[in-house]
């Protein structure tokens, strides 16, 4: 509504108006100026209709004072043309005439004369007259530049109108799609299949962008052919030609989509004929009018690509190509969701055939490694059966030399029985009760380690001294794997420490942890070796042991298996030449360290495994 303000009572004549006298006779003319001029008026004269005609065209007047009687154009014809003229029409006309009838007047009023006077002018009634009509014109010029005004105001205010309800539409057609994307985002949060994805995709953005047929198409491994994936609508030629072959790569919309990563549009069949001529046979009744192709990338890369179909020409917008292109980069990151999906399912079923195969190689090896220790150990008592009656004497005298071969063989069994042993211990290890943690007090299992190893180091010219704790401690430990662990340590000593050696035994506590340490004066271990001592089936330099001495290199891997499976360590210090010292260190037993119980073993999902030590 344009509100517009119109004061009647303002002095709207205050300027002095501009008057034409158009008379043939000039004294008329003079006498009628004489008339006007102390009104103050400006006053433009003419002595014919001709000049009349381009003097009101030169410079229009604000009032005609017009003879009617004039040679030539004379004033009815004059009048005529002034009022058929859009730009003069509204001036004001006065004719002049010595007629004083009434056909005369009908003459003038149709030619659109606005009044008359007869001569002789009245000098009052002229100037009266005249007065009124310049009012009257001044009104009517005020009233068609208000009008004027309120015309371009509905003008503008119908333009606004137009821009308001078209920015409306815009923002209604941005919120649908908005909503659209919403719902396509739902979707492919639950899609599993690349076949759900197309679908879910197709079925919200052909609604969206008001297509008539769309398509996805993906190639299943980089660089093959593209195949199709879902449709929905029917597709024409173009957009099936992602199987036309004979059509060169470059000219081919699917190629040039997926090869550049980047989208086409073609908004008529006219521009795709331009860009592709290999779709020259193509009939345009038999195609549709705009297409759009978009890639599906993923990693910077096209794995396919998603296309649309529109039955006539279409201008895409710039809100068009940003939903399409942002439809295009959801289906592509669900496709990869998928993919990858799918391939951490076939890596965990191949890794969970592959574990099952190795627990099945694995369970073979410990049956196949029990039979035959079992099996070696009969012949191997046979042989040191038999060797002792030889040297026994009593099958016969026994010489020298029969004597010191009888050693070396009985030497031989005794290496291979520790061998056995160890293989034994391993098969054992793997089938066994789960770790059974309890408090034990240290100074009693040192006293049996002592007991079970004294003959043997005396024996080897050995001094082992065996220090117990001055307080009672107890270890968080299963009772028969601490003890094996202080035997294999103890053993180990006296079979790499020479004749004359020491080994001494102690025991400490500190901070929640039992350190038990064995400390020799053996052969050493280079500071480069020491972690390779622990390692299954690693001899360290065997030049510097005997025969008798030389193992199969497990015991010390085992021990520290353990040790890591009670929560504890095994750790070395070594000086070539000089000795080793191995420090066992296991909780204190505490409410927290027995509770729960360390359910552990070697067969599957112990703490650290024993498997590392039993992997080779």
């Amino acid at each position: 509504m344009v509100d517009v303000k119109v004061n009647p009572s303002s002095d709207v004549g205050a300027s002095p108006g501009c008057i034409l006298i158009v008379d043939d006779e000039r004294h008329n003319r003079e006498l009628l100026e004489v008339m006007l001029k102390p009104e103050g008026f400006l006053l433009l004269s003419a002595a014919s209709g001709e000049e009349a005609l381009a003097t009101v065209a030169r410079q229009p007047p604000d009032l005609i004072l017009l003879d009617v009687m004039m040679p030539g154009m004379d004033g009815y014809e004059v009048a005529g043309r002034i009022k058929s003229d859009p730009n003069t029409k509204n001036i004001p006309v006065i004719l002049l005439t010595a007629l004083d009838d009434r056909n005369a007047k009908m003459l003038g009023l149709n030619a659109g004369a606005e009044d008359f006077l007869t001569k002789p002018v009245d000098r009052a009634e002229l100037s009266v007259r005249v007065r009124n009509l310049l009012r009257i014109k001044a009104y009517s010029d005020k009233l068609q530049g208000t009008l004027d005004a309120v015309e371009s105001l509905n003008t503008e205010l119908d333009r606004r109108t137009k821009e308001i309800v078209s920015a409306q539409a815009v923002a209604d057609a941005a919120t649908a799609r908005l909503g659209r994307l919403q719902r396509i985002t739902a979707a492919l949060s639950n899609t599993v299949t690349q076949d759900e994805v197309a679908e879910s995709v197709l079925r919200e953005a052909i609604l969206a962008l008001e297509c008539d047929a769309g398509a996805v198409v993906v190639a299943p491994e980089q660089g093959a052919e593209l195949i199709l994936l879902r449709e929905s609508g029917t597709l024409d030629l173009v957009m099936r030609s992602f199987k036309h072959r004979e059509l060169p790569r470059s000219r081919n919309p699917y190629a040039e989509t997926v090869e550049k990563c980047r989208p086409v549009y073609l908004e008529s069949f006219e521009a795709m004929l331009a860009r592709y001529p290999g779709f020259q046979d193509i009939t345009k009744e038999k195609s549709r009018g705009a297409w759009i192709f978009l890639p599906l990338g993923i990693a910077g890369q096209a794995v396919g690509a998603l296309s649309f179909g529109f039955d006539g020409p279409r201008q895409f917008t710039d809100a068009d190509k940003h939903f399409a292109d942002t439809v295009s980069r959801y289906c592509a990151q669900a496709l990869d969701r998928v993919r990858l999906r799918i391939a951490a399912a076939a890596a965990l079923a191949e890794a969970g055939e592959a574990r099952m195969m190795a627990e099945h190689a694995n369970n073979a090896k410990t049956v196949f490694l029990r039979a035959m220790s079992h099996e070696l150990r009969t012949p191997l008592n046979a042989i040191s059966g038999y060797t002792e009656i030889l040297e026994l004497g009593i099958r016969g005298v026994v010489n020298p030399d029969q004597v010191k071969d009888l050693g070396r063989i009985k030497r031989a069994a005794a290496y291979l029985l520790r061998l056995i042993n160890d293989v034994l211990t391993i098969a054992r290890l793997e089938g066994a009760r789960p770790l059974h943690v309890i408090s034990i007090p240290v100074n009693a299992v040192l006293g049996e380690v002592e007991g079970l190893c004294a003959l043997q180091a005396k024996a080897n010219g050995l001094t082992l001294s065996v220090v117990p704790s001055e307080r009672d401690i107890h270890v968080a430990a299963d009772a028969e794997r601490f003890q094996q662990i202080l035997l294999n340590l103890v053993t180990n000593a006296i079979k790499f420490t020479a004749a004359d050696g020491r080994i001494d035994v102690t025991c400490d506590d500190d901070s929640g942890v039992v350190r038990v340490s064995v400390k020799d004066t053996g052969v050493g271990v280079r500071e480069v070796d020491i972690d390779r001592v622990f390692e299954p089936f690693v001899q360290i330099d065997r030049h510097l042991t005997t025969a008798t001495q030389q193992g199969v290199g497990l015991g010390l891997s085992i021990s520290r298996e353990l040790a890591r499976a009670m929560q504890g360590d095994l750790t070395l210090q070594s000086t070539e030449g000089i000795g080793s010292t191995f420090t066992l260190t296991l909780p204190v037993a505490s409410e927290a360290s027995l509770t729960p119980p360390i359910a552990t073993s070697g067969t599957a999902d112990d703490s650290r495994s024993l498997r590392p030590a039993l992997a080779s």
